[in-house]
């Protein structure tokens, strides 16, 4: 009888175990990495491929900072997106003897240029890499940052101090009076307050003029805090290693 008791203790215990093993692979939240298309709301789980998942490509890299837009009619959100492979092991040796490895880079760099019937246009390359320009492949193991996210779109030839406003209330911002510094003829800044998730925003109202016309553009920008305890920890982590190697 003891035997047929333990018996029944030892499968229920391994269905139990069963049943909860299911329910925390399967019932597990999955993490939401999708951009937010809107001026006053932002997502600290982006990654690369997410925001490529989601239509966004290869801009530019202005002083090295990589940036990947999405235009959809004429409002355009913009993220610069930082990526290190390095690993940090060591320390960091300054060498004295400088522009030999230069020199060598810069005739290797030519020879393939030389070599190059026709260079291959950005567009070609991302066509031909959507992730352009880092390879999803060698980079899936790096440390990754999306750090800021630009939000803009086109106001036409004047600022419509009303639509301003209107847009910004009815997305759910609260202009911080205090900060105002703008007006309709010339533009300017002010800081807008979204109660939701408690987050403050950089409004500008800048005048692109082409050819003595005037075009205004209303952008909205802000750093992306992490949201996240795991991606603080996370970042820290990755300071201290770089703070090692270079001896700070």
């Amino acid at each position: 009888m003891k035997n047929k008791t333990s018996l029944i203790v030892i499968i229920s215990s391994i269905i139990l175990n069963l049943i909860l093993s299911y329910f925390l692979f399967f019932n597990t939240e999955k993490v939401n990495r999708i951009p937010p298309w809107h001026p006053f709301k932002l997502n600290s789980n982006l990654t690369l491929k997410s925001i490529v998942k989601d239509g966004y490509r290869f801009d530019s890299s202005p002083c090295g900072q990589v940036q990947y837009i999405k235009q959809i009619a004429d409002t355009v959100i913009q993220y610069q997106v930082g990526i290190d492979c390095f690993d940090y092991k060591g320390v960091y040796e300054h060498s004295m003897i400088l522009g030999i490895e230069e020199d060598e880079d810069l005739e290797s760099s030519k020879t393939k240029i030389i070599s190059q019937e026709k260079p291959k246009t950005r567009e070609e390359m991302i066509a031909e890499n959507k992730y352009y320009p880092w390879n999803i492949e060698t980079t899936k193991n790096c440390y990754q940052k999306i750090d800021w996210r630009v939000f803009y779109f086109s106001l036409g030839a004047k600022i419509d101090s009303l639509f301003i406003k209107k847009y910004i209330e009815n997305k759910g911002g609260n202009i911080v009076r205090s900060t105002e510094r703008w007006n309709s003829k010339e533009g300017g800044s002010f800081m807008v307050y979204n109660p939701e998730n408690n987050l403050y925003f950089l409004c500008d109202l800048t005048n692109n003029k082409t050819d003595s016309l005037d075009s205004y553009d209303f952008s909205i920008t802000r750093y992306i805090p992490n949201l996240d305890q795991k991606l603080t920890a996370k970042d820290k982590e990755q300071q201290i290693k770089r703070d090692t190697y270079y001896g700070k």
